[in-house]
């Protein structure tokens, strides 16, 4: 009797851990397959890659920026690297999937000032299998206003060097808790930049 009840158990054991591993499995089919690709900059660590289906607000072809609005309705811009060709089809309205390296903060402090500006060039080293110099990043360091703070995505938004929204996000949830929408900071940070660009859901 004692056997007949532990080989129940058992069964219904491994059924459950096969509906559960049943409900996890597509999970994992349907991440992006840009998603985990990282490049390590030098003096900043680790930047991952992003997708995003993102409606397109403006344009700016001269300096290859284009302003999204994300699924959270978030806006931001991001600079477009050389390597995508199919930038000048972009048009306001469009719905887009959009792999980008985030904008991401290196140093915040608050301050009170004038506002400056000043940009480098960093250097990226290229992942296993790709060619060296493939990804150009530069670094970004501004006095400026915060124009909103959004705890969720550990990020601020701010004017960036062509004057765009900038989104930047910040590893320390305890720096994001502390700045406030209308405060001054001194941002230094990594200037984010898609690196693809491809058609995504129709607008509904």
């Amino acid at each position: 009797m004692k056997t007949s009840i532990r080989m129940k158990s058992i069964v219904r054991l491994a059924t459950a851990v096969a509906l559960a591993l049943a409900v996890v499995a597509p999970v994992h089919s349907q991440q992006p397959k840009g998603a985990g690709k990282q490049v390590t900059i030098e003096g900043v660590g680790v930047m991952e890659l992003t997708r995003v289906t993102a409606s397109i607000e403006a344009v700016d072809l001269n300096n290859r920026v284009v302003t999204l609005k994300g699924p959270r309705g978030n806006v931001f811009a991001v600079l477009v690297g050389p390597e995508v060709k199919n930038l000048p089809q972009v048009k306001v309205g469009d719905m887009l999937e959009v792999d980008h390296y985030e904008s991401v903060a290196i140093d915040v402090k608050k301050t009170e000032g004038v506002p400056t500006l000043t940009k480098t060039d960093l250097a990226v080293k290229a992942a296993p299998g790709e060619r060296p110099g493939a990804l150009a990043l530069r670094k970004v360091r501004v006095v400026t206003n915060v124009l909103g703070v959004n705890l969720e995505s550990q990020s601020v938004l701010v004017r960036g060097p062509l004057g765009h929204l900038t989104e930047v996000k910040i590893r320390d949830p305890k720096v994001v808790a502390s700045l406030k929408s209308g405060g001054q900071i001194d941002l230094t940070y990594v200037e984010g930049v898609a690196i693809a660009v491809r058609a995504g859901a129709s607008k509904k």
